[in-house]
């Protein structure tokens, strides 16, 4: 990868006399694009993750002339593709912003209306004092929460948070919650599944054999990864791709599904309701894994707990419908293998309560399966523009990905699984479905339910979530 990173008059300005090399037109600098005086290491503190990919930064004339990523990462496991090499052509550039006419090197004041464009340079003595005195002021006037530092991953990345937050703190100050500002938190998912990041890392996507690319233009938002898309594409993974627009990921997709722009926990929905109904889902891992069998009082909508059935109870003691022995159980709170049991996912059961009264109780499952009347494939494409087929093809498609797993968990095996990916939530530019709350709350979780039903956590190649160079599988260790 190249990037000629200085310009003309840059070279001009900068570069000492030389007998062999003067910079007369931009033929000159062409022609020596590939000298240079030495190799350094260099990155870019931008939090754009993974962030800081090394790069070699080759200097000339005591200048950058260029970057190109290294690859320098080890083979994490053998017969997957290696991290490298990590990197884009947008770090690639990071040396033209050195040079650039625009750079801003010293502090500028407004020196005339906003949105002028007019500013005066000042001295760096002039700028921190009157921050300082600025500062001050808004605190003896109306304290020190009248001062808000917004937190962002720009600013220099995670050095400007070790520097500038705990100053703010110290003043009595607020630092706002980045993930408030970006929303990289994907709160859906930790809604979901209990945990932050609930994913394996990138390379991982090489052992998907469906791909689903949901609320991301991979191609384009992350470049230093989406190789492992195509890769596993070469080994035979599938890849659907669900956007509004026809972008430079759909271009390499197996299956592009139109959907209008905020609707998509409508269709996910849909797809959860075909899954279903077409008895596509995984029901063992269902009743082992989730809280879909975990029985809810219908008098008040809240999960049945000891507290409820008897004096002391635990808060956090909930229940099953064991359909072996016909009775309520508790739910295990330690490993999550059942043994013997059996949770009912469908029915209404009577609990007796510690006062010596009634209650009707179903399973998580049931409520679910009629909250999901209301996203037939029909009514679902009257809010996402979907066609019904369509929706009803990837639902099956998502099913699919993992149906395997079933005959060779039957097995004992778990290296005949045919996993499915969902990658969603925010991607490298921040333009996932994390970054707005209430779409989190619908779509991710929607997105998160289809992946649950039908075994797309926990396996190798799969677990829906936004990725990461690090991570971890999410399930019950034991139960694997």
């Amino acid at each position: 990868m190249f990037t000629a990173s200085l310009n003309l008059e840059a070279l001009q300005s900068q570069a000492p006399p030389q007998k062999d090399a003067s910079y007369k037109s931009w033929e000159d600098v062409y022609r020596q694009q590939w000298r240079w005086d030495k190799i350094s290491w260099g990155t870019h503190c931008v939090d754009c993750y993974p962030g800081n990919c090394p790069y070699r930064v080759y200097v000339k004339d005591g200048i950058v002339w260029r970057e190109e990523p290294a690859g320098i990462f080890p083979i994490v496991e053998q017969g997957v593709p290696d991290m490298n090499p990590m990197g884009c052509q947008k770090g690639a550039m990071w040396s033209q912003m050195l040079y650039a006419k625009d750079r801003v090197l010293h502090p500028l004041k407004r020196a005339g209306q906003r949105g002028k464009g007019q500013w005066k340079r000042i001295s760096w003595d002039e700028a921190l004092s009157e921050i300082a005195d600025s500062i001050i002021d808004a605190i003896q006037e109306n304290g020190p929460e009248s001062v808000i530092h917004a937190s962002t991953p720009s600013q220099g990345g995670f050095m400007a948070g070790i520097t500038l937050a705990p100053l703010i703190h110290n003043l009595g100050a607020l630092n706002t919650d980045v993930q408030g500002e970006i929303n990289d938190f994907a709160p859906g998912l930790y809604i979901t599944f209990g945990k932050f990041n609930p994913v394996s890392s990138v390379d991982d996507w090489f052992q998907s054999e469906l791909i689903f690319i949901w609320h991301r233009n991979p191609v384009y938002t992350a470049i230093p990864w989406y190789h492992f898309v195509a890769e596993a594409r070469y080994k035979g993974a599938e890849v659907v791709t669900v956007a509004p627009d026809f972008n430079a990921s759909a271009v390499h997709a197996d299956y592009h599904a139109t959907v209008r722009p905020g609707t998509d926990a409508a269709l996910a929905l849909a797809m959860c309701k075909t899954i279903i109904d077409e008895g596509l889902y995984d029901a063992s891992f269902v009743k082992e894994q989730t809280d879909l069998a975990l029985l809810v009082r219908l008098d008040n909508h809240r999960f049945l707990r000891a507290g409820d059935v008897q004096d002391g109870g635990r808060e956090d003691q909930f229940y099953f419908y064991d359909s072996n022995t016909r009775q309520l159980v508790e739910a295990p709170r330690g490993p999550l293998t059942l043994g013997k049991l059996d949770p009912a996912l469908e029915g209404t059961f009577q609990a007796k309560l510690k006062d010596g009264t009634g209650v009707e109780v179903t399973p998580v499952f049931a409520l679910l399966r009629r909250r999901l009347e209301d996203y037939t494939p029909e009514k679902a494409s009257q809010i996402c523009g979907t066609n019904p087929e369509v929706i009803r093809l990837l639902g099956e498609v998502f099913a699919a990905g993992q149906a395997y797993a079933l005959s060779a968990a039957a097995e004992g095996s778990s290296t005949s699984t045919r996993p499915c990916t969902v990658r969603s939530s925010a991607s490298a530019t921040r333009s996932g479905s994390s970054t707005y709350e209430h779409a989190t709350a619908a779509v991710v979780r929607a997105m998160s339910s289809a992946a649950t039903f039908t075994r797309c956590v926990s396996e190798p190649g799969s677990n829906p979530s936004e990725p990461s160079t690090e991570g971890e599988l999410i399930g019950n260790e034991s139960a694997r």
